[in-house]
C-alpha cells in the first residue's frame, strides 16, 4: 500500500510551482522484531546509529515502522529506489522546538526532522527542506514527505536534535510489510 508517486502534486504551493510529495505505508501488525520490517536488508544499514538508539529504548514496533515509512516517503519524493544504503542516507529524528530545553527530560512534542547524507545530501534543493508527517493505526504507519522552502527562522541554522542517547539502548523486535 502506498500513495503519492515520486513527483506527485499536492495542493497549491504558490509562487514556486506545485509542491512535490512522496508517501509510504508500512504494515507492522503481526510482526515481532525491527528486523522483520526491513526483511533481508541489514538493520544497521537501513537505520542510522542515532535512529537505532532513539527507536530502541522501550519503543514499540509502531515507532520503528513510522521511521521506516518516513524514510520511504522521502525516497519516493526524491524519485530514488529504497535500497538499504539509500534508506540509511535518510535520517529521521525528532527536532526540538524552541520551547524545548533540549534535554531528555523535555516533554514538549518534537516534530520529525529529515537529514540527507551521502549521495542524497543536497537533494532537498537550494534553500529547501524536506518535511515529514507521520501517523499510525494499530496495523500501519503512514508518512508523507514534502519539499518546502525553509521558513525565515530556519535560514542558516542546522537542525538541532535531541541527544541520541536520550532514549536508552535496548532494541525491541519488529516486523515489516513491503509497500505496495
Amino acid at each position: 500500500m502506498s500513495g503519492g508517486a515520486p513527483g506527485g502534486r499536492a495542493g497549491g504551493g504558490g509562487g514556486g510551482g506545485p509542491d512535490r510529495w512522496g508517501s509510504a505505508v508500512v504494515g507492522y501488525a503481526g510482526l515481532a522484531r525491527p528486523q522483520d520490517l526491513v526483511g533481508a536488508m541489514p538493520l544497521e544499514e537501513v537505520f542510522t546509529p542515532a535512529e537505532r538508539v532513539r527507536s530502541a529504548d522501550g519503543r514499540t514496533l509502531q515507532h520503528w515502522a513510522g521511521r521506516l515509512a518516513a524514510k520511504r516517503a522521502v525516497l519516493r519524493l526524491l524519485g530514488v529506489p529504497p535500497t538499504a544504503g539509500r534508506l540509511g542516507q535518510v535520517e529521521v529524528l525528532p527536532e526540538p522546538t524552541p520551547a524545548c530545553r533540549g534535554d531528555a527530560a523535555c516533554l514538549d512534542g518534537h516534530p520529525p526532522a529529515v537529514r540527507l547524507t551521502g549521495r542524497l545530501a543536497g537533494l532537498d534543493g537550494p534553500g529547501g527542506r524536506i518535511r515529514v508527517s507521520l501517523s499510525h493505526t494499530a496495523r500501519y504507519a503512514l508518512a508523507v514527505a514534502l519539499r518546502a522552502a525553509r521558513l525565515p527562522g530556519e535560514a542558516g541554522r542546522s537542525a538541532a536534535r535531541l541527544p541520541a542517547d536520550a532514549t536508552g539502548s535496548a532494541a525491541r523486535s519488529l516486523h515489516n510489510e513491503e509497500d505496495r
